[in-house]
């Protein structure tokens, strides 16, 4: 089987972990990752491990803390083995912990896209809003949330920006004299098309009429 994908695999994953000049070696034998002694021959490796599944199938550990033996070792697709690395990042979400590839996929943008944002506005911003359902629509349009930030417009005292997205502009979280909160467009805060909440509009007008 000296010429098979899997008696490949089997000595690929000696090498990585006991031959110092593998340029993979620091990451592997070189931090402590070692291959149980069980598999220094592959009929053992083999009789544990069996065929690949599939032909891509790539060996992958469960732990990478821990070193490679059966209760450690399954076949993975090449993109379960990514997600699956030491190096991978992982966010705690609403709905749990989850991989920073798999919650770009959840809400829908693109690598450049998930990029753009974390690097504008930060990972907790971009949680916060997905919790919320408040995220933009995919957009590379700046956003300059701390224009108007802590600034007032008549009787609304503006609280923090929430979101952007085409159909309803900048949209930030706004509080009224009386307590009432809203969301409300920059456009309409920028050009007092609103002053404050629809109550206290009613109370001014009546108060006027008197």
């Amino acid at each position: 089987m000296s010429y098979t994908k899997i008696y490949r695999t089997w000595i690929a994953m000696l090498s990585r972990c006991r031959n110092s000049n593998e340029p993979n070696y620091k990451n592997y034998g070189g931090r402590g990752i070692t291959v149980c002694d069980y598999w220094n021959k592959f009929e053992n490796f083999y009789s544990d491990m069996g065929e690949l599944p599939f032909y891509e199938a790539q060996l992958d550990r469960i732990d990478n803390e821990k070193g490679y033996s059966k209760e450690n070792c399954k076949w993975s697709s090449a993109k379960q083995n990514s997600r699956n690395r030491r190096t991978t990042k992982n966010h705690k979400t609403h709905l749990g912990v989850t991989v920073q590839v798999e919650l770009q996929e959840q809400i829908g943008w693109s690598k450049d896209q998930f990029r753009w944002f974390k690097e504008r506005y930060g990972i907790g911003w971009i949680l916060e809003n997905y919790k919320n359902n408040t995220l933009p629509i995919k957009t590379n349009r700046e956003i300059n949330r701390q224009d108007i930030e802590g600034t007032k417009c008549v009787d609304w005292d503006i609280i923090k920006f929430i979101s952007y997205s085409k159909k309803d502009g900048h949209l930030y979280l706004c509080r009224c004299k009386c307590g009432i909160e809203k969301l409300i467009c920059r456009n309409n805060l920028i050009k007092k098309k609103t002053n404050r909440c629809k109550s206290c509009s009613a109370k001014l007008s009546w108060q006027k009429r008197k």
